[in-house]
C-alpha cells in the first residue's frame, strides 16, 4: 500500500516541487511529514496539503484520477454531518446499522455532529461504504 507521504510526493512531482517546499513554506514540519510513512495524518493536514498543492482530498489519497480542486477546505461539522446523513438515508440504511457494519460507536456520530473532527482513515472507511468520495462528504 503507497503511504501517505508517497501520495503527497508524487503530487510535488508532478507541479515540480519537493518535499523541501513543505517545509519552507510552513504548510508542515519535516518531522511531521515523514510520520506519514507509518499512519495517516489528521484531516487538519490534509486539508493544510491540499490547499497548498491546490487539490481535491481525492485525488490526493488517489481515489480520482482528475484534479477537481474548488478552491480553499475547511472542516465543518454540520456540513459533514449533513453529507453523512444523507449518504445513509439515500443508502436506505439506519445510523445503527451504519455503525454496527463499520463497528463505530453510536457515540462517535454524536461527536462528528457536535464538531469532533473525524480521522482521515475513518473517513476513508465511510467514503467506501458509502461508495462517495471524501469530498461528497465534506463539501
Amino acid at each position: 500500500m503507497i503511504t501517505f507521504s508517497e501520495l503527497v510526493k508524487n503530487i510535488l512531482a508532478e507541479q515540480n516541487k519537493s518535499t523541501e517546499n513543505l517545509f519552507i513554506d510552513n504548510v508542515i514540519s519535516k518531522n511531521t511529514f515523514y510520520k506519514y510513512k507509518q499512519r495517516y495524518p489528521s484531516l487538519n493536514s490534509v486539508i493544510k496539503i491540499a490547499n497548498y498543492l491546490k487539490v481535491s482530498i481525492d485525488y490526493l489519497f488517489n481515489l480520482k484520477d482528475e484534479n477537481d480542486f474548488s478552491g480553499n477546505y475547511s472542516f465543518d461539522s454540520e456540513i459533514f454531518y449533513h453529507n453523512l446523513s444523507t449518504f445513509i438515508k439515500n443508502k436506505n440504511i439506519s445510523f445503527r446499522k451504519f455503525c454496527r457494519d463499520l463497528n463505530y460507536s453510536p457515540d462517535n456520530i454524536l461527536r462528528w455532529k457536535k464538531g469532533v473532527v473525524p480521522s482521515v482513515a475513518n473517513l476513508l472507511e465511510i467514503a467506501k461504504y458509502l461508495n462517495c468520495y471524501i469530498d461528497d462528504l465534506l463539501l
